[in-house]
């Protein structure tokens, strides 16, 4: 069966990482720690992490007591930054895109149905933040 809205492993284990971080209080956890406790990939985790701090998202520290922890408050980081910063901006079918027109965009009669999810799909991320979620 398909999953036409579907959430990609790597998004999902990103928002536990980041929901994790959040719920520790500013404490830095360790990579190892969330691998063993949510039965992750270790190293898939330290891919997310490298992008995540490239984007601003977590700080890490390393030797003892070292680990990644959240740049920002929970209460200021978004759902959708989350995922903008692993997957560029959520578009829903290409011709939302600026940047892909479309040549039949003024005929076309679903335009619209996808920008109405579109824009609701990004108002939700938008609005929610890490705080809301712990």
């Amino acid at each position: 069966m398909s999953n036409l809205f579907h959430v990609s492993t790597r998004d999902h284990s990103a928002l536990i990482l980041m929901t994790t971080l959040a719920e520790a209080g500013g404490k830095f956890i360790s990579l190892q720690e969330i691998s063993s406790h949510m039965q992750l990939s270790q190293g898939y985790l330290e891919e997310i992490a490298a992008v995540l701090k490239k984007s601003g998202l977590i700080r890490g520290k390393q030797g003892p007591n070292g680990g990644y922890r959240l740049a920002k408050r929970p209460d200021m980081i978004t759902l959708e930054e989350i995922l903008i910063a692993l997957e560029g901006p959520v578009e829903l079918v290409d011709c939302q895109s600026s940047s892909t027109p479309c040549p039949v965009s003024s005929k076309c009669a679903s335009r619209n149905v996808w920008k109405i999810i579109q824009q609701n799909l990004q108002k939700t991320l938008r609005e929610t933040t890490l705080a809301s979620t712990i």
